[in-house]
């Protein structure tokens, strides 16, 4: 360690140490793993330059510009094609200009903003291979005629000169890297894509030099470094990315893995270790390697460390690492060198520094809700469920309000709490109710829910960030309208959540039912008898099916009855396949397009709404998680008599907790 180093804090004296990989120092140990944040440009800059200045040791940028955009069959090019035209062909002298003209600057403005806040930068390079994700004309390409479970397109299988096309496209996009002052490139070699397919044994079925034996799977990624090298010579850092193809029952396995790796050790300077692929659909469900909140943090690091006794380089693991105290223990057993976060830092990126300075209590934890990724067929640019500035750094960026209000927020939950801190950030003087004796509504009521648990940490981080704000509680209480027009404060934000929707059925009002709610409520009621239908209607998220585990888990017999053909589509892919394997895995009974029709004391009829059938279930009991509607009673209330009244989050309209975090922000940003 150099003289003017700084001296690593005592609780995370590896974490916060500089680590040399090739010629490039990294000032720390956490590394901002390459992700897509579909922000345009002046966004996507501020994004990053919130993370580097978070304290963050590496920053991943993406580099694939000439490399993703290699595809087969014929057809006219186009400098800007639409889904179905083809690009220029990255393996061309016409290409190569065009994508060092389109590459090299993108690259080259991401890494000055990394740079000037004093951390390092690589540049992944890629080929999506079978696994395009995304409506397209062109085939995708593969070593072999093994398509891609999820997305199930037949791919082309390569031919040896489009193997060389690849090699030399690869070398190109790796030379950009350089040529844009980014600090060091990375081949992606895991996740399903490409590069990942030449070295499992399940999608590489060649039997000629790519194929075969680990020596010859191997060879794409090798010969990718041999051209490479002689374009950006020998020191300039090249890393590579691998994975366990799925969980590691289809061929390539941890043992496999860390054979590859010792191959590719002497030809890299550091490698990178994750697991899984899109949506973690594949032999059943495998594992997304956006991993739900179900998955163990550090998931990834009994395959890190098998990977690191077979290597002589640096090697980083990511993988539901949030915790800066797991990071450390990571890095003090020896399982990996560097730790890849991106969830956590999308939470906070202010994670390194607050970790840093002894500030870990204030550190907004990730909750594995995969918003920010939401894999599937709802794919948005960055969000975040707990950080609404997530993307939104400008607009969220906190000033000083020029006239200092009284504010009374009511509502403690999400859109009350975010509401409560930015206010208070501005200088109001902020007071929050709320029915509870606690603050952090519903999502404090699931957090009872051993299976959501994780949900415990968004109340926990602002059970310490309002009082040091200075927000005045005022809890236990049912505010009404006469009481704050009595008050008189300057605004009202009405954040009071909603109400359950319960079908309007015959004998439903006789036989009783139970919400979503009720069933972590203080007297934690559970059904008398042992059969359970949970009714979740045209809901489409999550409600009714962690609804039907844990009463799978308190004993029950459960059948979960939704009127939406696909299960749980409203939620991201790698989330609801995973809860759907669970739920199949407890004997839960998911039935697709049915509707509850009637309650007679303890039978429950049920019918299939295309096939118009019904049918009974006896000894049964009924849980309604249907969603909810709009409790906006008090802003109706008020209206005309208080100035300025706000209605946000579910009060407003049900939705999920991003929403509710972003309407709280965005509002007290306005006061």
């Amino acid at each position: 360690m150099s003289a003017d180093a700084p001296t690593p804090p005592a609780a995370f004296p590896l974490l916060f140490s500089p680590l040399r990989i090739g010629r490039l120092t990294v000032r720390n140990r956490i590394v901002n793993t390459t992700h897509g944040s579909a922000l345009n440009e002046a966004r996507d800059l501020r994004y990053i330059d919130e993370r580097a200045r978070g304290g963050v040791g590496l920053i991943g940028l993406h580099g694939s510009t000439g490399v993703a955009n290699y595809l087969v069959g014929r057809g006219l090019e186009y400098p800007v094609p639409e889904w179905d035209q083809r690009p220029i062909s990255p393996h061309t002298p016409k290409g190569v200009a065009h994508y060092d003209g389109l590459a090299i600057p993108y690259m080259a403005k991401r890494a000055e903003v990394v740079h000037a806040a004093g951390a390092a930068c690589f540049a992944q390079v890629y080929h999506l291979g079978n696994a395009p994700h995304a409506q397209r004309i062109f085939p995708p390409v593969a070593p072999s005629d093994i398509g891609d479970p999820y997305d199930a397109i037949a791919p082309h299988p390569l031919a040896e000169e489009e193997i060389e096309n690849l090699i030399f496209c690869f070398a190109q996009g790796i030379r950009r890297v350089r040529e844009a002052g980014v600090d060091a490139a990375e081949i992606h070699g895991a996740h399903g894509y490409l590069v990942n397919e030449f070295l499992s044994p399940y999608y590489n079925r060649r039997e000629d030099q790519w194929g075969g034996s680990r020596e010859n799977r191997v060879r794409f990624v090798l010969r990718i470094l041999e051209t490479a090298r002689q374009l950006v010579g020998d020191d300039f850092p090249i890393g590579i990315r691998i994975g366990l193809d799925g969980d590691g029952r289809r061929g390539l396995s941890i043992k496999e893995l860390a054979g590859l790796a010792g191959l590719l050790s002497p030809h890299v300077q550091y490698i990178s270790v994750s697991g899984g692929n899109y949506s973690g659909f594949g032999d059943g469900y495998e594992t997304a390697y956006v991993s739900p909140w179900y998955r163990e943090p550090g998931f990834n690091v009994e395959a890190a460390a098998a990977v690191k006794s077979a290597v002589s380089v640096p090697v980083i693991v990511t993988g539901r690492i949030a915790d800066a105290s797991i990071a450390e223990g990571i890095l003090t057993d020896g399982s990996a060198d560097m730790i890849g976060m991106v969830r956590a830092l999308i939470a906070d990126p202010e994670l390194p520094n607050k970790a840093r300075e002894g500030r870990i209590l204030e550190v907004r934890m990730c909750l594995g809700m995969s918003e920010c990724h939401y894999i599937g067929p709802h794919r948005t640019p960055i969000n975040c469920a707990v950080n609404a500035a997530a993307g939104r750094e400008k607009e969220m960026e906190v000033r000083p309000a020029e006239v200092t209000k009284t504010v009374v927020v009511v509502g403690a939950g999400p859109a009350g709490m975010e509401a409560a801190r930015v206010a208070a950030l501005r200088g109001h003087h902020v007071y929050l109710s709320d029915a509870a004796r606690a603050i952090g509504g519903t999502v404090r009521l699931l957090a009872r829910d051993p299976n959501r648990r994780n949900l415990r940490d968004h109340a926990a981080f602002f059970e310490l960030e309002l009082p040091r704000l200075g927000v005045e509680y005022m809890l236990g209480n049912v505010v009404t309208a006469d009481e704050l027009v009595e008050f008189a404060p300057d605004a009202v934000i009405v954040a009071t959540g909603g109400r359950a929707i319960v079908p309007d059925v015959p004998g439903m009002s006789e036989a009783g039912h139970l919400t979503a709610l009720d069933l972590f409520g203080d007297d934690r009621p559970l059904p008398s008898t042992p059969r359970v239908v949970v009714v979740s209607g045209l809901e489409s998220h999550l409600a009714g099916p962690t609804i039907a585990e844990y009463l799978a888990d308190q004993g029950k017999e459960v059948e979960l009855i939704n009127e939406q053909v696909n299960f749980a589509q409203g939620a991201e892919d790698g989330t609801r396949l995973a809860l759907l394997s669970r739920l199949r895995a407890k004997n839960v009974a998911v039935s697709q397009f049915h509707r509850l029709e009637r309650v007679e004391g303890s039978t429950v009829t049920v019918t299939d709404t295309f096939a118009r059938h019904a049918r009974t279930i006896d000894e049964a009991s009924v849980v309604v998680a249907c969603g909810l509607t709009p409790n906006d009673e008090l802003a109706r209330a008020l209206s005309g008599r208080i100035a300025e009244v706000h209605v946000i989050g579910d009060a407003l309209a049900p939705r999920r907790l991003m929403h509710a975090n972003l309407e709280g922000a965005r509002v007290a940003n306005l006061l």
